[in-house]
Parts: C-alpha cells; structure tokens; sequence
C-alpha cells in the first residue's frame, strides 16, 4: 500500500498519538490473551492482528475487530484511546442489572455527596503528607478510584433523575397527573 506523502501530513493527528492507537492494539490483543486466542474470536488471523501493533505498518485495526476483542477483554482499550485522543474521558456506567430503578434519587444525591467528601478527605491527607499532589500521592491515596466513585455516584443521581422524568412523563400520557403523593418516599 503506498501512501502519498501530502495525504500523510494532512491528517489531523500526530505520528505519536497514531503510535498510540498501535500501543493500545497490543495491549487489547494481549487482554485477550495473545494473538492465537484473539484470533478465535476475530473475523482476522494473528498475523494480520500482528500488523496491528507494529508500528512500521500503516495498517490499524479495524473498528469491528477492536469491538470484537474489547467485548472479550471486557476492556474498552481502543475505545479509551480514542476518547483520549480527542479529548473525552471514557467511564463505565452501572451495569443495568445491578441499578435499582426504584431508588430515590435524594439517595444518589447523598451517595455523591459522600463520594465527593470521601475524594475531597483524600487529597487533603495527599496534599498534608506531600505538600502537593504527587504521582506518588495520587497512586497512595488511590484518588483516580475516588475520582472514578464520584463520577459513578453523579451518573447514578443521572439515571434516577431520568427514571423519574421518564415515570412523570408516562403518567402524563396517561391521563394521571403525577402529585407528590405518589412518588416514591426515600429510606
């Protein structure tokens, strides 16, 4: 495949965050435990998933078998690449089986005012042993899991919140006017 090089240096990202695209392959094939297992699972053999992560090739996965490979990995690498790359942040919601629709939202609001107390306790002790924040401290006081906790809480609170707009909607259309009454009580 001969790429022309004007076309090459038109693309809107770096050679480095392309190589990165290539690291985030191999650490996904080797999720799904090497190239030999990840090609029973794939439409492709291992060694096209091979080309995937060298960087001399200009080959990049394709988005069906990054999809086939982080549903077995149960790990969205790609995906979080991507999301880096352009500036998200990739996080994982509640599984639908485990979230308890009838949970009162003042209940998740409480949960992410814990969950903000318990991250904002934890960079105190960071910031009174270190002075500053540290990789050390951050890794020690676990903060990116405090970080993680909070934006779980706030999307629990937002799956509440759109549980009760969708019930006061479906009430609507059917005539009953919801009232305060008939709304569930909290705990």
């Amino acid at each position: 495949m001969t790429i022309v090089q004007g076309n090459q240096d038109r693309r809107p990202l770096s050679q480095i965050e392309y190589g990165r695209l290539k690291q985030a392959a191999k650490r996904l094939i080797k999720a799904c435990g090497g190239l030999e297992a990840a090609s029973m699972i794939t439409r492709v053999g291992h060694s096209e998933l091979a080309r995937y992560y060298t960087h001399e090739e200009r080959l990049f996965m394709p988005i069906d078998v990054a999809a086939d490979l982080e549903a077995i990995a149960s790990n969205p690498v790609i995906t979080q690449a991507l999301a880096h790359m352009q500036g998200y942040a990739l996080i994982q919601l509640q599984p639908q089986e485990t979230a308890d629709p009838n949970n009162h939202w003042t209940t998740q609001l409480a949960l992410l005012g814990q969950e903000t107390a318990s991250l904002l306790k934890q960079v105190g002790v960071a910031l009174s042993e270190h002075g500053t924040l540290t990789a050390h401290a951050i890794n020690h006081q676990h903060l990116m899991m405090h970080i993680d906790n909070l934006i779980q809480a706030a999307m629990q609170l937002k799956a509440a919140m759109l549980h009760r707009q969708e019930r006061d909607y479906h009430l609507k259309r059917k005539g009953n006017n919801p009232s305060r009454d008939d709304l569930p009580t909290p705990p």
